[in-house]
């Protein structure tokens, strides 16, 4: 095919005399001749001699998919997991594991929590004591008093005083056991603030030490309850800057539970205080038998993985101390009843399954769980500001509900109220400002089947996220996006138990802490 000219005649539409190298039309006038090789070429804006235009970028995302558009994406680490549930499932019994406990009598809201004074086994704040901290501690226990100390997972009645309750204790006295809940509260606010894994290790060490030093003298009340208060932060700081790789955090859970135990605490029903503390070890002590129970360290995709530095392949067994005793208030008994739940339901191998006496005790803890939902009004902390707290009560009533009725493998029905309380729950989180307790969302973001609930689910994590206050729901984001994917993949309804044994001890390395 003849050439049409050199790049710069064609530009400047003149004839070309086509001679080489260069055209004597370019070299006459002066110009640049660009030759005749290939060019590549663009329309020019509305250039309307072109036989097609495509649309702009911006006009096609804004018409064909909405710019709020999220997807969850299907790995093949997700692939193998579903092999997996779909061959190990029906030959292992993964779930369920038997945990001692002491039997609990539940304990009514009485008249004499109205009654209960102000924790006066602590001394008034000392303000020598912030006067003895460097400039850069001054500012980080003012980010732990401002923000940090939302990051605390707390449930139970006045549980909302824990954070006030650990500052007090921090600025309280000199004493080591207090200087451990200040050194805490330091460590905790240098990670959450600038996730400094050097300045957070420092504090941790000091908190430590000031914690082993307080063993060698007497332990009184005030002393026993520090130790449960830096235990408190020490186990959040483990659950937000390793929860998925290290299980510290049960050290420091169990530990305090012993110590509830040991040092009678729990019989101390005249404080407010300390049985806001007491009561925040109920709590973790309970989440720990969820994820004890479920996890299994023998169900890892990769084994190669577990040779990572990072992978402590020791955990504690949970607390055998027995649960606090004591404790009133609806979250309370909803806790008492969730760890019967969890030392009663069993897999459908096991010869108590088809028991009377095995039918009885499921139908009796279904119905204390629904007969707490009558005196929800009278019984729950009803303050003008804590709205969200008494929300979050109801969400923990019925997640426990529904993890009984699928746990149950048909022994109770998925009839009509299961559905109602499947859809009251996500009325409740489609409302939540927001919600730092995992436990609830991941029940529920096991029954979210259609994309309009999960949506909600994921806009209420984004909305905790970005209140910034709490720590990162991260990890229980992504545990849930996993179910999701296997939800989708598998034909049938797999058994409760066995699909959450399996996608827990796959897809975590340590155990995971439902807080």
């Amino acid at each position: 095919m003849p050439s049409l000219g050199c790049g710069t005649c064609r530009a400047r539409k003149v004839r070309c005399d086509q001679t080489l190298p260069k055209c004597n039309r370019c070299i006459k006038a002066r110009r640049d001749c660009e030759g005749y090789g290939l060019r590549l070429s663009w329309p020019r804006q509305n250039d309307k001699r072109r036989a097609m235009v495509g649309p702009h970028s911006r006009q096609t995302r804004s018409k064909g998919i909405p710019l709020d558009h999220r997807l969850v994406n299907v790995s093949s680490r997700d692939m193998e997991l579903h092999h997996m549930i779909s061959k190990l499932a029906q030959k292992h019994n993964v779930g369920v594991e038997a945990v001692v406990d002491t039997p609990i009598k539940l304990v009514e809201d009485m008249v004499l929590a109205k009654r209960a004074t102000p924790f006066i086994l602590l001394n008034s704040p000392v303000t020598g004591v912030l006067a003895e901290l460097s400039p850069v501690n001054k500012n980080l226990f003012q980010y732990f008093v401002e923000r940090a100390s939302y990051s605390i997972s707390a449930f139970g009645k006045d549980a909302q005083r824990v954070p006030k309750i650990l500052i007090r204790m921090a600025l309280s006295d000199n004493t080591p056991s207090s200087t451990a809940v200040l050194r805490s509260s330091i460590a905790l606010a240098s990670f959450h603030r600038d996730n400094a894994v050097y300045a957070t290790a420092q504090s941790k060490v000091a908190a430590l030490r000031a914690l082993a030093k307080s063993l060698q003298g007497f332990i009184g009340v005030s002393d026993s309850a520090c130790h449960i208060g830096a235990g408190i932060i020490l186990s959040t700081l483990e659950v937000q800057q390793s929860s998925t790789t290290s299980s510290h955090w049960l050290w420091y859970a169990c530990g305090a539970a012993k110590l509830v135990k040991t040092s009678g605490l729990d019989e101390i029903t005249t404080d407010r205080d300390m049985t806001s503390l007491v009561g925040w070890v109920h709590y973790f002590n309970t989440m720990a038998k969820f994820s004890l129970r479920h996890w299994k360290p023998n169900f890892v995709l990769d084994y190669s993985s577990l040779v990572d530095a990072g992978f402590n392949t020791f955990h504690p067994a949970v607390c055998s101390n027995g649960q606090p005793a004591n404790l009133t208030g609806y979250p309370h008994e909803i806790l008492y009843l969730l760890t019967e739940v969890f030392n009663s339901v069993t897999v459908a191998s096991d010869p108590r399954y088809n028991t009377a006496e095995y039918i009885h005790r499921l139908q009796t803890l279904d119905c204390k769980l629904q007969s707490i939902a009558v005196h929800t009004t009278t019984g729950l902390d009803i303050d003008n500001d804590q709205p969200e707290f008494n929300m979050a009560v109801e969400l923990y009533r019925l997640s426990t509900l529904i993890y009984l009725r699928r746990a149950s493998a048909g022994i109770l029905d998925l009839n009509k109220n299961f559905i109602d309380w499947v859809d009251q729950a996500f009325v409740l989180l489609a409302h939540l400002p927001t919600c730092q307790w995992t436990f609830p969302l991941f029940i529920f973001g096991c029954e979210a089947r259609d994309d309009a609930r999960r949506l909600i689910l994921l806009d209420l994590i984004q909305r905790t996220a970005d209140d910034g206050r709490y720590r990162s729901l991260a990890p229980i984001k992504r545990l849930i996006e996993i179910m999701w994917v296997q939800q989708d993949l598998l034909d049938d309804d797999l058994d409760y138990v066995c699909k959450l044994g399996v996608i827990l001890s796959s897809s975590q390395k340590s155990v995971p802490a439902f807080l």
